[in-house]
């Protein structure tokens, strides 16, 4: 955005030279005769659109174009604009864009008159059109719709570019808050575990890190470290809330602030351990000392805000806890082709590949992909639901559950987390009370997390005790072992026969090899003649026979 001073010295500038030279990339002067006509205006939503998809700029409401003045009397270019609500104003103009950009209007008075600033921000992420479907961008001094060509090389453009990496070369250092910088250089040396006379010296700490390229700050290293007035300054107004309230919506705490991420993170991580005391959890005869909140879950949930929001428009980072769960909201919405459905499979995408580099350098966040992962496993460590993920309103929504722990789970884990997979605790979170499950139902499951379910299913069944796999003629299931029945507190346990070991053995080859014939199947399962196998498999309700006699192939209905 332009500052005020900006502004006025542009329209300054109007009273003594023709307008239509004043104007450029950045800047365009309109005349309306009324805020109605300005509302009804089809050419503002496009030169908005023009502007968003170049570098972004401002629109100045209340100069007449040069050409329509007589005598070269610049002064009657300044005509001004009626005073009107700026909120409906900037709505107004949204609904008349796609998507909606984050523009802000403004008044300034000058020499008795008022003036409108429209601040229009450029979207780096993708094109914006005019409800109506032009698509325009900024050539000059003038406005005009993209060719079919243009917009193609745009949109390919938007795929690899990065608001982060930019550097910001005509900022002092002295934008960077030296307390923060020192603080987390501190930290980097701890976590590299430099020794003393092995320390880099400040500056190459910040290049290492990717705060700055050749000495001049980038954006992610202004973001990281630097002084909140000039983060707002150069880049836009970026805030964070954490709310504290209770199940009722009485509230506990509530602390809004805009600061860099260095800072943010650090007062985020002190909110966070206010509010998640240390319970202790009675079973079996033993007391367990467990924290109400998985503070690895958490960690990785809220690094994940700072990593993926859209920091092309501003916006605030909220943390909402009441006790039954954990909400964090960041602006912005799904990238890359991530969405809420398949974000625990998805490849992982960067939006700002820059300040996720950073970040890793600094080693606050781990490799990529891992993020959801662990705030996964750490909910199924305690024997809660999934983090549920959800794409509203121009952010994204995720939240942890904080519902009542089940001891069972949480004491097992802990007791020897190296054993436990995620998968792994998607079984054991899947069979808790019920006691056990059809690996075709299993399997669905943990495909999300695993791309081989069944060969990961049986891998846990043999690294844990507590399970096995069995078989009745309705198909294969995972069940807590007998013995464990009650420890996890099954209801129903799965009766099974002798043959349990064969249908296992079964479903296993068919798995492997997808068919088999009659004779096939009776050396595996060890029959003296076809006529016990074909017996044996009509009752098997999980397979299907293709084709008659010798020739006849059996096979898994479900494939896992």
């Amino acid at each position: 955005m332009k500052s005020e001073d900006e502004l006025i010295a542009i329209i300054q500038a109007c009273k003594h030279v023709n307008s239509e030279v004043l104007e450029s990339e950045e800047v365009e002067f309109k005349e309306f005769a009324s805020v109605s006509s300005l509302h009804g205006s089809k050419e503002l939503a496009e030169e908005v659109s023009a502007l968003a998809n170049k570098k972004g700029g401002v629109i100045v409401v209340g100069i007449r174009d040069g050409g329509n003045v007589k005598n070269q009397e610049w002064a009657s270019q300044l005509v001004g604009f009626e005073l009107a609500d700026n909120i409906e104003i900037e709505q107004r103009i949204k609904g008349k864009l796609r998507p909606h950009i984050d523009l802000k209007a403004q008044y300034l008075e000058f020499e008795g008159k008022n003036y409108l600033a429209i601040h229009v921000p450029t979207r780096r992420d993708t094109l914006v059109s005019t409800s109506s479907g032009k698509t325009c961008i900024r050539d000059g001094r003038s406005s005009r719709p993209m060719e079919p060509g243009e917009i193609r090389l745009a949109v390919s453009g938007l795929v690899n570019y990065d608001w982060t990496a930019e550097v910001l070369d005509h900022i002092p250092d002295t934008a960077l808050d030296h307390q923060a910088v020192d603080a987390a250089f501190q930290d980097y040396c701890i976590r590299k575990e430099y020794s003393d006379d092995k320390r880099p010296n400040i500056a190459a700490f910040l290049e290492a890190i990717g705060a700055t390229t050749n000495g001049a700050v980038t954006k992610s290293g202004l973001l990281f470290l630097g002084k909140p007035n000039d983060i707002t300054k150069w880049l836009g107004t970026y805030e964070y809330r954490f709310t504290w309230r209770k199940s009722a919506g009485e509230l506990i705490k509530n602390v809004v602030w805009d600061d860099n991420l260095w800072n943010t993170i650090q007062r985020t991580k002190d909110l966070f351990n206010s509010c998640n005391s240390e319970i202790l959890l009675e079973y079996a005869g033993k007391t367990h000392p467990c924290k109400k909140l998985d503070t690895i879950a958490f960690h990785e949930c809220f690094m994940n805000s700072m990593v993926h929001r859209d920091y092309s428009i501003e916006g605030m980072v909220v943390v909402d806890y009441n006790f039954d769960r954990m909400m964090v909201t960041n602006p912005g919405v799904f990238y890359g082709g991530v969405t809420a459905e398949n974000i625990s499979s998805h490849q992982p995408r960067h939006r700002n590949k820059a300040l996720a580099k950073l970040l890793m350098n600094f080693q606050l966040v781990d490799r990529a992909g891992m993020g959801v992962k662990r705030m996964t496993f750490g909910s199924l460590a305690y024997g809660r639901e999934f983090p549920s993920f959800k794409e509203a309103f121009d952010t994204v929504e995720v939240s942890l559950s904080a519902k009542a722990i089940i001891p069972e789970i949480f004491v097992k884990v802990q007791t020897s987390p190296e054993k436990f997979s995620l998968p792994d605790l998607v079984i054991f979170n899947s069979l808790y009370r019920v006691g056990y499950m059809d690996v075709v139902d299993l399997a669905k499951r943990i495909a999300a997390h695993d791309g081989n379910a069944w060969q990961t299913i049986k891998s846990s069944v043999k690294r844990h005790s507590e399970l096995e796999l069995c078989g009745t003629n309705k198909g294969i299931f995972v069940r807590f072992k007998p013995v464990w029945a009650n420890y996890f507190k099954a209801q129903n346990p799965l009766k099974i026969s002798k043959t349990s070991s064969k249908h296992v053995k079964l479903f296993d080859y068919l798995q492997e090899f997808k068919e088999a014939s009659n004779e096939n199947i009776t050396q595996i399962l060890a029959h003296k003649n076809t006529t016990h196998t074909s017996a044996f498999l009509r009752k098997a309700s999980y397979t299907m026979r293709t084709g008659n006699g010798p020739s006849a192939k059996w096979s898994l209905i479900k494939q896992v």
